[in-house]
């Protein structure tokens, strides 16, 4: 599973945040693979992906959430999308 979070650079607390969250809840799926997505430098894939917000999250290319999302919130999302990859994995 591959997470990335949308990133306006270090100085964005917002983005921190997002950034936070995914990194909290990690160390508890060794699956979780994480990158940013530069708002500046990855400017065409982020509106291809149809996302403008930082501090935006994208798991496995799909936007989940737009804002930072509560650690219970991010973990409830990521059980779920690894219970659906088991249930239908790709192959």
């Amino acid at each position: 599973m591959f997470i990335e979070v949308v990133s306006a650079g270090p100085g964005c607390s917002i983005c921190q945040k997002a950034l936070k969250a995914v990194k909290q809840i990690a160390p508890e799926f060794p699956q979780i693979e994480i990158g940013e997505l530069n708002v500046v430098d990855q400017f065409e894939r982020l509106q291809q992906l149809n996302v403008f917000s930082a501090g935006a999250i994208v798991i496995n290319g799909k936007t989940e959430f737009v804002s930072p999302p509560s650690q219970a919130k991010l973990r409830e999302r990521v059980l779920e999308l690894l219970r659906q990859e088991e249930a239908y994995p790709l192959t």
